[in-house]
């Protein structure tokens, strides 16, 4: 063999430890290779603590642990106390009975600790708040009879025209209905009544130029008979329907054909409402006066002297 061949094989020889060296290096294998030969056997820690388990006080407990764990030969204090702890009668982990009360986890910590760790803590349920005794309700007085005194006025309540009409109005469970027209006593003039089986509903009456009274009834339905003329009187009716309500013209069946100027025209005197009373239901309350009734008060007047 050549000198020059036996210098190659020696220098190869010397330079062997380095190149091994540096292709570990570059493969990244030298950390994985020295890691597994400290590593100690990999430790089962899927299983998560109970509850119970204090992680900080078994940690504050045993400061080789928290070495341990620092250095990977355990994953946390609950997988080294299951491994080895609990063999080696290592305390800090569970609060012992006699010995320390379990201390509350302030809720702006609690918030920030990982949530595997936190115990389940059971929500006190709140107890219902004593009943409160409602107020006595006032006697409310009741409203006059029909024959009584003249009813008192109301404000008049406006509703929308046939055009305007709620949706509510129009269904027919939510529509009032006049299940009868009569007359009685009381007022200065003609008392009519309409009965109906809810609160009424009108809008302002208005005298219409040939001479009738106009009263809009939104949202009723007219079951009472639709014409005619009111018993012992001279006030004639009549019952329009009008969209989802019901359009009532009054006028004076003995003074037709006199001139509006001469006063020939239903006027109203009052309209109001009255709540149920004993037997009787809701009811609309209208005060007319006829120009037939002031023509015949004058011919009494006039036979009286």
């Amino acid at each position: 063999m050549s000198p020059i061949s036996q210098l190659l094989r020696l220098l190869l020889l010397l330079l062997t430890p380095m190149w091994l060296s540096l292709a570990v290096e570059g493969l990244g294998l030298h950390g994985s290779l020295m890691s597994g030969l400290r590593r100690t056997p990999q430790i089962d820690s899927a299983l998560a603590p109970p509850t119970g388990w204090r992680e900080r006080s078994y940690l504050a407990a045993n400061p080789d642990v928290v070495a341990a764990i620092r250095s990977g030969q355990a994953s946390s204090g609950y997988a080294h106390y299951v491994q080895h702890g609990r063999a080696e009668g290592r305390t800090g982990g569970f609060v012992e009975l006699g010995k320390e009360p379990a201390k509350a986890v302030p809720p702006a910590k609690a918030a920030t600790r990982p949530a595997a760790a936190q115990p389940a803590v059971s929500q006190p349920v709140a107890s219902p708040a004593p009943a409160v005794p409602a107020a006595p309700v006032p006697a409310v007085k009741p409203d006059p009879r029909d024959d009584a005194a003249p009813a008192q006025p109301v404000s008049f309540q406006p509703a929308a025209r046939s055009g305007t009409q709620r949706p509510d109005a129009q269904r027919p469970e939510a529509q009032r209905r006049v299940e009868r027209i009569r007359t009685a006593n009381g007022g200065d003039g003609l008392r009519v009544v309409l009965d109906l089986d809810q609160d009424p509903r009108y809008e302002t009456p208005v005298r219409r130029p040939d001479g009738r009274l106009e009263v809009r009834l939104p949202g009723t339905l007219w079951q009472a008979a639709p014409s005619g003329r009111l018993p012992a009187t001279a006030l004639g009716y009549r019952a329009e329907r009008d969209g989802g309500g019901t359009r009532l013209l009054f006028s004076d069946e003995d003074g037709a054909g006199e001139d509006d100027a001469k006063g020939g025209a239903v006027r109203l005197l009052a309209v109001s409402t009255l709540a149920p009373d004993k037997d009787r239901g809701h009811r609309l309350v209208i005060d007319v006066a006829l120009p037939s009734m002031a023509k015949a008060e004058r011919a009494r007047t006039a036979g009286g002297r």
